[in-house]
């Protein structure tokens, strides 16, 4: 199966439905029979996935469609109150609705205006209830008021270590450097063929050269012999078999290993580790003479409430994304690259797509990257939303035409995922690092991190902040410094205290502004180690949450919910969290995809046992007596069963309102409603 044109994958529903979506508005059913019929495929696996992803629509939209996101940040600042109050907008050529994270939790509430006929949404964020009432009317008039747009936030691309190149062009300096170790042991390979016989020539060393580069099978080689040198080296066998020939990959790779990069979507799975599994299952398909195609896949989804950081990468810096695809590529000799986007991101996706057009002229990717010396094309796949697609598995049956629902593990996606072959997902951001580190080296990376810890990262936060935001921070930064740093978020707005931090959506739950330590302080390193940095008593009772360095390692060790995500939230004194807890209950319930009994019942339950709690339903003595027994059984069903993170997020929200925030729920508890903003 191996080429120097290999056959390339293409989805072909999702494109054609969303094609549909924006000619139509909706997806009309004789447009969705006519796709079948050229696609030559049955009209249920249209309708299948059609009826699956929150953006298409199955009926036609009013004339004007108004949403409001009601996650995190934005229902903290108010859009459970704004949602009702635009009720009274509501008519025959005007609808109001609630939509999950639109990734502009910086801006909150966000807000955004479908048009049917229109490719793109218009976006409006910050916008008061009687403003979003006026650009209504302004639509109904026929009329476009001036969206807001990211590009305007004036981030700027060389104001951030992870790209190389400051304010010019990105030169793909770091593929270079990959190029060269790859050369480097291709020649290396040549010196030791030279020597093994006569019949090595200088020209047939060329030829072996030539033909390893293009990935050529040993049949379209100039001869057997050249054709078994190839397949020895590209497969690290036999006299290949040595990290200066046919393990060059492991050149770089020790440098992503000497930077400690971890996968920066939230799993910190050190990033070596998929690269040399993808790369490996490529090996043994050519060892084999099967199908050695693999494919490099950028989790641009990003639809954690609160997470937006990946935004502004790319669309600030899509060069150091794209270049890191370029990499990985080259080191797992994968075949194919996508930059998976949600369809909220549009211009993030025309910045990918301009940026791609570049590197191909460069000669770094596409049909004729003749700088690699082999085809490589890269392009970028619009998502069709669901917060679901941000799990990786969901994000391949996406890609795969099929209805975005996680798979039931093993086999791993570094050896059965695209197309059932080998590939790799990570975060934008993991491939982001990857010229830096290429370019400057490990060590170079690591030292640029604080308290003993290695390297950078960027983080969203958001919420009760004056200065909401995307920052790029050294390691172990503590809290503190995030938030009233100068540089950064400069204080909780109105001066208030912190009363609760959410590090990682609403995933990662709710934590207290102080902390209880850990069981046997005394014998864990980590608190140990934070007391001495910090300079307090290693004995004592609690922890002050704003001393927590941001570090996934410390707060796996220290924090109750061992999570350190992408997004932040800050909730100020005055905060409601048993309102703030329910709400994200009914997050998960609006996005769990039904595969699983335990997500898709549990999430109900959770989300129906807070709708009930606001209202003040339930009484003190049945909530301890009855209820709350009952939840924690259930909980554990939840997460002991369900088959993705989704399901084992879903009792995290309800479980740290009970444990931290108990005077927050005890009002609910008398019997009366509270009112909630």
């Amino acid at each position: 199966m191996s080429s120097s044109t290999p056959i390339l994958y293409h989805a072909k529903i999702v494109p054609a439905l969303i094609r549909i979506q924006h000619e139509f508005g909706y997806l009309k059913r004789e447009a969705v029979e006519q796709a079948a019929s050229e696609l030559h495929l049955p009209l249920h696996r249209l309708n299948a996935v059609g009826s699956f992803f929150p953006h298409f629509r199955l009926t036609p939209p009013k004339k004007i469609t108004l949403k409001v996101c009601r996650d995190l940040s934005c229902h903290l600042a108010g859009s459970k109150k704004t949602l009702e109050e635009l009720q009274a907008i509501v008519g025959e050529d005007v609808a109001v609705e609630g939509v999950s994270c639109l990734g502009r939790c910086d801006r909150a509430p966000a807000a955004l205006v479908a048009t049917p006929g229109h490719e793109h949404d218009d976006y409006y964020v910050g916008r008061t209830t009687a403003n979003l009432r006026e650009i209504v009317e302004a639509r109904k008039r026929g009329e476009i008021p001036t969206p807001d747009y990211d590009a305007d936030l004036g981030y700027r691309a060389e104001n951030f270590t992870i790209n190389p190149y400051g304010a010019g062009l990105s030169t793909y300096s770091g593929v270079l450097k990959t190029l060269a170790a790859r050369d480097t042991s291709l020649h290396a390979a040549s010196k030791v063929l030279e020597k093994t016989s006569d019949s090595w020539s200088s020209e047939r060393l060329k030829q072996f050269r030539l033909a390893a580069t293009l990935r050529s099978r040993p049949e379209d080689a100039p001869d057997a012999e050249i054709g078994a040198a190839v397949k020895e080296w590209a497969t690290n066998h036999g006299w290949a078999k040595d990290p200066s020939m046919g393990d060059w990959s492991e050149t770089i790779l020790t440098e992503f290993k000497n930077a400690d990069l971890r996968g920066l979507g939230g799993a910190g799975i050190p990033s070596i580790q998929k690269i040399r599994d993808v790369r490996d299952a490529i090996r043994k398909a050519r060892r084999l003479a099967t199908d050695d195609r693999g494919f490099v896949v950028v989790n641009g989804d990003e639809s954690e409430p609160g997470t937006f950081k990946d935004r502004e990468i790319l669309l600030q810096m899509p060069h150091v994304v794209i270049e890191g695809v370029i990499i990985t590529g080259m080191l797992t000799e994968a075949t194919q690259g996508f930059i998976y986007i949600r369809h909220e991101y549009a211009e993030q996706i025309e910045a990918c797509r301009a940026e791609i057009a570049r590197a191909e002229q460069l000669g770094f990717c596409g049909p004729n990257a003749y700088a690699l010396g082999r085809p490589y094309p890269v392009s970028v796949f619009v998502s069709p939303g669901g917060y679901i697609c941000g799990e990786q598995s969901a994000l391949i049956e996406a890609m795969s035409d099929r209805r975005g629902e996680p798979r039931n593990l093993p086999p791993k996606l570094e050896t059965n995922g695209l197309e059932d072959l080998p590939t790799i997902v990570s975060n934008v951001e993991t491939y982001s690092w990857m010229p830096y580190i290429a370019i400057n080296g490990g060590k170079t990376y690591a030292g640029l991190g604080v308290n003993g810890w290695n390297g950078r990262r960027l983080f969203s936060i958001s919420g009760d902040l004056k200065r909401p935001g995307v920052y790029e921070v050294p390691m172990g930064l503590t809290l503190r410094e995030l938030i009233y740093g100068e540089e950064y978020c400069q204080g909780i707005s109105g001066d208030r205290p912190l009363k609760a931090f959410a590090p990682s959506g609403p995933s990662g739950g709710f934590l207290p502004a102080k902390l209880k330590p850990p069981r046997n302080q005394l014998e864990n390193a980590a608190w140990k180690d934070l007391a001495a940095r910090r300079g307090f008593d290693p004995n004592a009772k609690e922890l002050d949450l704003l001393d927590l360095e941001l570090e996934l390692n410390l707060f796996r060790s220290l924090s109750p919910t061992q999570a350190l995500g992408a997004g932040l939230t800050v909730y100020a004194e005055g905060s409601d969290m048993t309102a703030e807890a329910v709400n994200s209950l009914e997050f998960y319930r609006n996005e769990s995809c039904g595969k699983c009994v335990p997500c898709r019942v549990g999430s109900q339950k959770m989300a129906s046992l807070g709708s009930h709690l606001l209202k003040g339903e339930i009484s003190a003595e049945r909530w301890e007596k009855e209820l709350l027994p009952i939840v924690r059984d259930m909980s554990k069903g939840i997460e002991l069963a369900s088959i993705c993170g989704l399901g084992r997020s879903v009792p995290v929200p309800l479980r740290t309102l009970v444990n931290y925030f108990p005077s927050d729920l005890d009002p609910y508890l008398s019997g009366k409603p509270v009112r909630t903003r």
